[in-house]
């Protein structure tokens, strides 16, 4: 029997926001933005754009209502983030490798958006202490991860065992 994509993409994002919220909100070393990796690997599947845009919209107003940032600051980027993530999705459907760099680079571009935008609200500085730190450690982390669970997640979302092959 298999679950409906909704379900699948809904305990997804719950589990990702969860994790994000507690999990990574207490660790300050490594901590990955699951959430807007999963928003990016969304992009991949065969799911139609703007529920993807919709599902980002979604798990941004989570995030920000559990968290602490301004509202709406999240769920603009990850709206952002994947809409650039469904116009250059063909450039990673070449390999592991590529959807490793791909999703590294998108959530690289969605942290700077994070920061310039939260500090022209108040939320955050360029000239923080940590922003060198989450401007690096964070797309590192989310490239490890995305190459590592990307393909698994696109065969899981789209119930497909032969989707998304790598050779």
């Amino acid at each position: 029997m298999r679950l409906p994509k909704g379900l699948i993409v809904a305990t997804v994002l719950l589990f990702a926001v969860v994790i994000q919220i507690t999990l990574f909100g207490q660790i300050r070393i490594i901590a990955p933005d699951l959430v807007m990796l999963v928003v990016i690997l969304l992009a991949l599947t065969r799911i139609r754009p703007e529920l993807v845009r919709g599902a980002a919209f979604l798990s941004g107003l989570v995030v920000d209502l559990l968290g602490s940032s301004l509202l709406g600051l999240r769920a603009i980027v990850f709206v952002t983030v994947a809409y650039i993530a469904l116009r250059t999705k063909e450039r990673a459907e070449i390999g592991r490798f590529a959807v490793a760099l791909w999703a590294g680079m998108l959530t690289l571009i969605g942290v700077v958006l994070l920061v310039l935008i939260g500090t022209l609200f108040g939320q955050t500085s360029l000239l923080g202490p940590n922003v060198a730190r989450l401007i690096l450690v964070v797309p590192l982390a989310n490239l490890v991860i995305g190459g590592l669970l990307g393909p698994a997640f696109v065969r899981l979302v789209d119930g497909d065992a032969t989707a998304f092959r790598f050779s």
